[in-house]
C-alpha cells in the first residue's frame, strides 16, 4: 500500500469515527427535539430503517447544536420547561464553542495537513491543540460537575474517550444532552409550542411511524393498546 493511500484511509478512518460515534437508533417513538432560532424543531427522527431502528445523523456541520430524543408512546406527566432546555444551552455554551473548534481541527485541519501539507511538526501541533482545547472542555465540566447533575464517573470515561479517540470530541456536548434527557411529554410540549401550521406535519409523520409499526409488530410485548392509546391523544392535542 503506497503513501497515499495510506493517508487517504486515515482520513477517512477519521470521519467515519465521527459520524459512527454520532449517529443513534431511534426507536419508532422516538422524536428529535431542538430549539432553532428562537422556535422548535420537532421530528420523528431518521428516515433509514436499521433491523427495526431508525438511523439518526445529526448535521455533522455542527456538532455545537442542541438535540433532544424523546418517546411520545408513555405520556409523562410533566411538559419540559423550554427556559430550562435555552439555559442547559447557554450555561454549557464554552464546551459547545470547543466542540466547533476540535471539529475544525480534527475533521478539517488534520485531514487537510495529512493529504496536502504532510509536515509531521504542522500535524503534531494541530493533534496537540485539539488534546488542549478538549482538556478544557472537560475540566470546565468537571468544576460544574455538582451544578449541571454530571455523575462523575461517566465524565472519567468521557474524557478516556475524548482524549483517546480525538474524532470523539466533537462530539461532547451531544452527549451531554442524550446525559440530561427530555424531562416530559414532547407531544405535549408541541401542543405548547409548535405554531399550528407545524403541527399537522409533525402529527403526520407520527402517523407514518404508527402505520409501519401496525405493519411489523406481532404484539408480543403487548404494545399495540398503548399505541392506540397514543394515537388517539397524539391526534386530539395536535389538532
Amino acid at each position: 500500500m503506497s503513501h497515499v493511500e495510506t493517508e487517504f484511509l486515515l482520513v477517512a478512518g477519521i470521519l467515519a469515527f465521527y459520524l459512527f460515534d454520532s449517529a443513534r437508533l431511534l426507536h419508532f417513538d422516538d422524536l428529535v427535539i431542538a430549539p432553532v432560532r428562537g422556535a422548535w424543531r420537532i421530528v420523528p427522527g431518521g428516515t433509514l430503517e436499521v433491523r427495526g431502528r431508525f438511523l439518526h445523523l445529526p448535521n455533522p456541520l455542527w456538532p455545537a447544536g442542541t438535540r433532544f430524543i424523546a418517546g411520545w408512546l408513555h405520556p409523562a406527566a410533566a411538559i419540559e420547561d423550554a427556559d430550562a432546555v435555552r439555559n442547559f444551552a447557554r450555561r454549557l455554551w464554552p464546551v459547545r464553542a470547543g466542540c466547533m473548534l476540535v471539529a475544525g481541527l480534527v475533521l478539517v485541519a488534520i485531514p487537510l495537513l495529512l493529504l496536502v501539507h504532510r509536515d509531521p511538526a504542522w500535524l503534531l501541533a494541530a493533534l496537540a491543540a485539539a488534546s488542549l482545547v478538549t482538556l478544557a472542555m472537560l475540566a470546565l465540566l468537571f468544576a460544574r460537575r455538582k451544578a449541571l447533575r454530571l455523575d462523575t464517573r461517566r465524565l472519567l470515561a468521557l474524557s478516556a474517550e475524548s482524549l483517546l479517540c480525538p474524532p470523539c470530541a466533537p462530539n461532547m456536548y451531544r452527549k451531554l444532552c442524550a446525559w440530561r434527557g427530555w424531562r416530559g411529554d414532547p407531544v405535549a410540549f408541541a401542543a405548547h409550542h409548535l405554531p399550528s401550521a407545524a403541527r399537522p406535519a409533525l402529527r403526520a409523520g407520527i402517523e407514518a411511524r404508527i402505520a409501519l409499526f401496525a405493519l411489523v409488530d406481532d404484539d408480543e410485548d403487548g404494545r399495540v393498546g398503548a399505541v392506540h392509546a397514543a394515537r388517539g391523544r397524539i391526534r386530539s392535542e395536535l389538532a
